[in-house]
């Protein structure tokens, strides 16, 4: 679970920087990791429902 939370805000760092970049506008470290990280979260918790693990014989 922590290297799951550590690439997702990361990963939002690098996005929300060159997003940031590309559209000229402020840099907003905090909301960069935030707003990834929760939808995330979200999705890996909706994956777990559909995605099964193996059952041992």
């Amino acid at each position: 679970m922590v290297k799951q939370l550590t690439i997702l805000v990361w990963g939002g760092e690098v996005i929300g920087y060159v997003l940031s970049a590309l559209g000229g506008t402020a840099f907003d470290p905090a909301m960069s990791a935030v707003i990834p990280a929760i939808g995330g979260l979200i999705a890996i918790n909706l994956l777990s429902l559909f995605v099964k693990s193996p059952e041992k014989k």
